[in-house]
């Protein structure tokens, strides 16, 4: 059943693909793009591939302070292979549910972290990201909700459910990890209202298991509070990470031509967060479809109709197709029989 699920999540990663490249060959035209790009400073498209890399960068230094709090250490490379294919699992399956499963798989098994380490070094480090993004949301809408309205107009929708996904997803972890009574008593009553609907079956077994996983995550989240310097250092570093992250778009911008003043990279950082905020509930691998559709209605005006299809297209090769290739050449070992990820 996984494998056809996940044939079924590259076909249709494929199927963006050729989605993309009929958009530009037959809506925009081919000599479009090929003209901003024999126009453009070819050091722009390599800084764009480096600012990615300095988000995996990031990405890995994060996980690593996350795993000293639980005392263990990972060697450099093992590390940044384990983000990079956390992110090539995460860009492969829907609401990017795969990834952190295989992480906690390729660092017990390449890494000598127990799995209940790695584990709990995931989470805190989840925990981070989520109330990191949740700040940047909060800050986006304070002071660019009117400019976001005006862009998506009657697609506000999917701004303010991904805004409420992200904020009850945070409030719910920072609850789960301060207070476990609490979190079990309204566990406990939701669980039993849905039982009367006969929504979940075998009640009890279902909370014992889940009361086990609270326990372990709150156990978690206690060890890692003690370690505030670590987790401050984390949460700075996450906003660091979403902004480089977000950054990207600035590149596509200077890639395409247009000129840019600090509002207006400060417009296209903002806008990287609402595509990000409106894409989350989409369970897609990649959010395929709706993230380009929410990208052309944010950036619509920012570039020019006959350079949209080349900023879409480098967003998505920087963001997503990109980690993908890496993702894969070190999954089939290109760098090295040794660096092959073995699952038996």
């Amino acid at each position: 059943m996984k494998v056809k699920s996940n044939v079924f999540n590259i076909l249709l990663i494929l199927l963006s693909v050729l989605a993309l490249i009929f958009y530009i060959v037959f809506v925009d035209g081919i000599h479009n793009v090929l003209e901003v790009f024999l126009k453009c400073n070819p050091w722009w498209v390599f800084i764009g591939f480096f600012v990615f890399l300095l988000y995996l960068g990031l990405e890995t230094h994060i996980l690593d302070i996350s795993l000293k709090i639980f005392g263990k250490k990972l060697n450099p490379l093992i590390s940044m292979k384990n983000c990079i294919l956390g992110q090539f699992f995460n860009n492969i399956t829907p609401s990017a549910t795969g990834g952190q499963p295989f992480q906690v798989f390729y660092m017990s098994k390449h890494g000598g972290v127990g799995y209940g380490v790695a584990v709990g070094a995931l989470l805190v480090k989840f925990v981070c990201f989520q109330i990191s993004l949740s700040v940047i949301c909060i800050f986006v809408l304070l002071l660019k909700l009117n400019y976001f309205l005006n862009k998506i107009q009657g697609f506000a929708i999917f701004m303010f459910l991904g805004f409420f996904i992200n904020i009850i997803i945070a409030l719910a972890l920072v609850l789960v990890g301060l207070n476990k009574k609490v979190t079990l008593f309204l566990l406990s009553f939701f669980a039993k209202m849905l039982s009367k609907f006969k929504i979940f079956k075998e009640l009890e077994n279902k909370l014992k298991g889940a009361k086990k996983e609270i326990d372990f995550f709150n156990r978690s989240i206690v060890l890692a509070l003690k370690r505030k310097k670590e987790i401050f250092k984390m949460l700075f570093l996450s906003v660091v990470q979403l902004l480089v992250f977000y950054f990207i778009n600035v590149v596509v911008a200077f890639v395409c031509g247009i000129r840019l003043n600090f509002e207006f990279v400060f417009n296209i950082m903002c806008g990287a967060a609402c595509v990000q905020m409106s894409s989350t509930f989409i369970p897609l691998p990649g959010a395929v479809g709706g993230a380009e559709f929410l990208y052309c209605a944010v950036y619509e005006g920012v570039f020019a109709p006959e350079k949209m299809s080349t900023a879409l297209l480098l967003w998505r090769i920087y963001s997503f197709y990109f980690p993908i290739i890496l993702g894969l050449l070190i999954f089939k070992g290109f760098f090295g029989d040794k660096d092959k990820v073995r699952i038996n």
